[in-house]
């Protein structure tokens, strides 16, 4: 069970990525219209969030394959892994469809 949530909180991931690009590449093209630091910040922030996000699926597969040593401490962290990226997706669903409007 707590496998499936760690998966699903990776895909999750994977899903704010996707999420994150589309709204990078809006932010860039605001920058080419408005010229401001707001802009160049946003654009900023947006890659900075895809790193950690990248950051978050290698460094859970990792531990999912450092062995059954740490089994039970990734187990326990999975659900909490889950929620997390549960509530960045909404936000970032939510900041994509204010950004696209």
């Amino acid at each position: 069970m707590d496998f499936m949530l760690a998966a699903a909180g990776a895909a999750i991931t994977i899903t704010n990525i996707g999420l994150l690009s589309v709204i990078i590449y809006t932010y860039i093209q605001n920058i080419r219209l408005i010229k401001s630091y707001f802009t160049y910040g946003l654009t900023i922030v947006a890659a900075l969030f895809i790193v950690q996000n990248i950051v978050i699926v290698i460094f859970w597969s990792n531990l999912y394959m450092a062995g059954p040593s740490i089994k039970n401490i990734v187990d326990a962290a999975a659900p909490y892994l889950f929620v997390i990226n549960l509530a960045q997706s909404i936000a970032l669903a939510v900041l994509l469809w204010i950004t696209r409007k």
